[in-house]
């Protein structure tokens, strides 16, 4: 009998792994977003009919998690495998730490519904609890730890007729729509007929393609900008020995006939310090003859802090504006694995005192350059929406440079050019983005791909921006962050509080 049951709790936990294996496909590479109504139902079946332990719920959302999370972040050991022969022992070690600490949240929130719910007998309020538990714990994902909101399931329907949902409210409230609607897809109740209804409402709505193509007035001058993708592979990138040839790739690309009124090059484009090298700027500026903005390092010596910054040079040379990363990658750029790069010595001697990227003053627009405003972001900096929301209202553009070379050619590049894509189309702005290796594009202001150089491709790609036009602020960006964070886990919060106090006045009675 004992054996029975553990064979019947080893094939549920399987099963839900299996079901976090189908739920990734809603994600790039495979883009399948209505999977989720697939998945989370059965998921909520298999909850009522098996789950009857709070530690059968922790395992259950915890293989839940690793399924998804698992499948989802496969592209995260080619950083890894840049190096192979010292690095490569690491990967089983990083990629299951990164994958396990994200189940976790998953786990935590079936331990906590099934806390709540430990005594109801109606299956439509333990599916409902679950779903807003869910939920919360994935909008916690999005902040604690300084956050991590990549591959939340609202991304997956950036193709679909509702996503000028977050046109309304933002990617992080309608992403707990879609959980609340798929998890209680057949367990249904007058709350959660609600959230259905509203999801098919604004399904309805964006078929008709209202609100999508509008927000821009046309323009009668534009703003000529070149993409160069150089397409250099990460395992060449940072050798001394390579620096004049990288040098005159981007060059080449850069100064083709006819000249651009402005040229963009990618993160960490140059391996110098731009502000020590001004000789070096002078002569990048002659040959491409159009001001230029590229991602490259800045030391001060003073401090003895790096950063991971943009510049922006004139025709002439001369360094007119500098960003410096605000949003660092966590294991990669700064602590706790601050002396990783130390480690590998990517720097060579002049940085080997540096533990790792310090963080810059705060997200800032670019202004007075003799450009549109825009807003700088640097590669993983394009995922926290609710920061950029509070400074981008003046900003007629947005412009995101990276370097996905360390993502490999799987869904990595892809994840990362939907949620640029998410960015632009929440707060109504074109976005350009200059990857190294791709997908560098041209994101009109409804999210949606003009231009595009492919993945792995050496190329250079001129487009078009509107000069002097007004851009329409959409309602999220009216309503600011506050309503979309902390208004949204108060909402979430709220059954979570009815439930307790209604469990407790029962008891009482």
């Amino acid at each position: 009998m004992i054996s029975r049951i553990t064979t019947l709790s080893k094939s549920v936990f399987l099963g839900f792994f299996l079901l976090g294996l189908a739920l990734a496909f809603t994600q790039e590479p495979f883009n399948l977003p209505y999977c989720t109504f697939l998945v989370l139902p059965l998921a909520s079946f298999l909850v009522i009919r098996f789950l009857k332990t709070p530690k059968k719920y922790l395992l259950s959302g915890f293989a839940f998690g690793l399924g998804y999370f698992g499948l989802t972040f496969i592209w995260i050991i080619n950083p890894f495998l840049v190096d192979p022969q010292k690095n490569i022992w690491l990967v089983p070690f990083a990629y299951t730490l990164f994958v396990s600490l994200l189940s976790l949240f998953w786990a935590l929130a079936f331990y906590i519904s099934s806390y709540f719910m430990r005594d109801e007998q109606q299956n439509r309020k333990k599916v409902f609890c679950l779903s807003i538990v869910f939920a919360i714990a994935e909008l916690f994902r999005c902040y604690l730890f300084s956050g991590f909101p990549w591959a939340i399931l609202s991304y997956a329907w950036l193709d679909t007729p509702v996503s000028v949902f977050v046109t309304w409210l933002g990617p992080y409230i309608f992403n707990s729509i879609i959980i609340i609607t798929g998890f209680n897809l057949f367990y249904s109740s007058p709350v959660t007929s609600t959230f259905k209804a509203i999801f098919l409402f604004v399904a309805l709505l964006g078929l008709q393609n209202k609100s999508l193509d509008s927000g821009f007035e046309e323009a009668n001058e534009y703003l000529t900008v070149r993409l160069v993708q150089p397409n250099i592979k990460q395992r060449d990138k940072w050798k001394k020995e390579n620096e004049l040839n990288h040098m005159e790739i981007l060059i080449d690309l850069s100064k083709a006939s006819p000249k651009p009124d402005l040229i963009v090059w990618p993160e960490t484009a140059v391996y110098w310090l731009p502000e020590e090298n001004p000789e070096k700027l002078k002569v990048i500026a002659e040959q491409v003859k159009s001001p230029l903005i590229f991602g490259a390092l800045r030391f001060n010596r003073d401090t003895k802090k790096l950063f991971n910054a943009i510049f922006l040079i004139d025709r002439e040379g001369k360094i007119q504006s500098i960003y410096d990363k605000t949003f660092l990658v966590p294991f990669g750029e700064y602590l706790p694995l601050g002396g990783f790069l130390k480690y590998l010595n990517i720097f060579n001697n002049s940085y080997r005192s540096v533990d790792g990227f310090s963080s810059g003053t705060g997200l800032k627009l670019i202004k007075n350059s003799g450009f549109p405003i825009f807003l700088p972001l640097i590669c993983y900096e394009a995922l926290f929406s609710n920061e950029i929301l509070g400074v981008v209202k003046e900003a007629q553009w947005i412009l995101n440079i990276t370097n996905d070379a360390w993502f490999g050619n799987g869904g990595g590049p892809q994840q990362h050019l939907k949620i640029a894509r998410m960015r632009a189309l929440e707060n109504n702005i074109p976005l350009i983005r200059v990857a190294n290796n791709g997908i560098s594009a041209k994101i009109s202001n409804n999210g949606k791909v003009e231009k595009h150089i492919s993945l792995n491709k050496r190329e250079f790609l001129d487009v078009e921006l509107g000069l002097n036009i007004k851009r329409q602020s959409t309602f999220y960006t009216i309503i600011g962050k506050n309503i979309s964070s902390y208004f949204h886990l108060v909402l979430l919060l709220l059954p979570i509080l009815y439930y307790s106090i209604l469990k407790n006045r029962k008891k009482g009675g």
